[in-house]
């Protein structure tokens, strides 16, 4: 009963795609869903959609997804 945090549900469902894409070496469509949260995650700071702690939370989850992409180089 409220105990909970109330989530974003279009961030979040373009952060589990980033995970599925990562666990499945999606490298590509990987950077291209980070490139899209990133985007996102902009538009709903501006327009004051995310409450500051949700913002800071997803934003240290984005920086995560960019660091673990960071090293990613093309096989062909």
């Amino acid at each position: 009963m409220g105990l909970f945090n109330k989530k974003d549900k279009e961030l979040e469902e373009v952060i589990n795609q980033i995970k599925v894409d990562l666990s499945n070496n999606y490298k590509d469509n990987a950077v291209e869903n980070i490139r899209k949260l990133e985007k996102l995650l902009e538009e709903k700071k501006a327009g004051g959609k995310l409450k500051e702690k949700d913002a800071v939370s997803y934003s240290e989850q984005l920086e995560a997804f960019k660091k673990d992409v960071a090293n990613f180089k093309r096989t062909y």
